[in-house]
């Protein structure tokens, strides 16, 4: 006869399995909880962080200071609404784009140089720049002003300045070009007259002497008038300096007799003063 053993099922293993099982999903539930707490919060911070710094009006801009500094060192500040054509008070003073801003200005205002745009928090924003100085002018249609960089300047008159040197033989009418459209050429002509003003400016035995014009329209040969001397001065287009010296001595020599003649010619080794 044949027993049958009874055997004992135990479910403890499958009960402490399911336990396990169900202590995972609560430890993932209350993560994913605490994420979305986490989230919304970051979410209402930041929708009040927006408000403090671009909604509020704390931020929004309330002055606009423009200082202006000649280059001898002296400042003016100017209204705001006469270098720009735009409105921006009561703009976010964090929207402001400073670069942009700036070349905005740079057009509008060639003769401004070395421009800087800052903000000053909460509310300010702060334009400096340096004023260029005209150190001839341009004989067209009218005269036109230069600073010692070669940058035409706006200020347009219809009479000469009588302390600044006139410039002819451009051959442009100044009235239909803007700067940057300088040919290669005229640019250079102009950049011979600008070294001759500044190397005669740097002769002591000349400072007694004024430049009153300079003739550009061959750009190899260069003439010159100065007050007190009723005489073309022929210069070429190179070693200035030096010929500059030897006009010095030239005008020490003949002192008062030098109107008597036509001209100086001191593109050569030895000057030529013509009858």
């Amino acid at each position: 006869m044949i027993r049958a053993r009874r055997q004992r099922l135990s479910f403890r293993k499958k009960k402490m399995r399911v336990s396990q099982k169900s202590l995972v999903n609560i430890k993932a539930m209350s993560k994913f909880l605490i994420v979305i707490a986490l989230v919304t919060m970051l979410g209402v911070g930041l929708v009040r962080l927006k408000y403090m710094f671009v909604d509020s009006e704390y931020f929004m801009i309330k002055e606009v200071v423009v200082t202006l500094y000649d280059e001898d060192g002296s400042e003016k500040t100017l209204p705001f609404d006469e270098i720009a054509d735009q409105r921006i008070e009561g703009t976010s003073i964090f929207f402001i784009d400073l670069s942009d801003f700036k070349e905005k200005v740079v057009l509008l205002h060639p003769e401004f140089k070395d421009i800087v745009v800052r903000r000053v928090l909460p509310n300010k924003l702060i334009v400096q720049a340096i004023l260029r100085k005209a150190v001839l002018q341009i004989r067209s249609d009218r005269y036109y002003f230069v600073d010692r960089e070669g940058v035409l300047l706006p200020d347009v008159k219809n009479f000469p300045d009588p302390n600044l040197p006139i410039i002819t033989g451009i051959g442009i009418n100044l009235a239909k070009i803007q700067t940057s459209k300088f040919s290669r050429f005229e640019k250079d002509r102009l950049s011979k007259a600008l070294s001759l003003i500044e190397d005669m400016r740097d002769i002591k035995e000349l400072q007694e002497f004024k430049l009153k014009m300079v003739d550009i329209t061959d750009p190899g040969n260069l003439s010159f008038y100065i007050d007190k001397v009723d005489v073309e001065i022929k210069i070429g287009n190179t070693d200035f300096r030096n010929r500059l010296k030897v006009l010095a001595t030239v005008l020490s020599q003949f002192s008062s007799d030098i109107n008597n003649f036509k001209y100086i010619d001191l593109r050569f080794e030895d000057p030529i003063v013509g009858p």
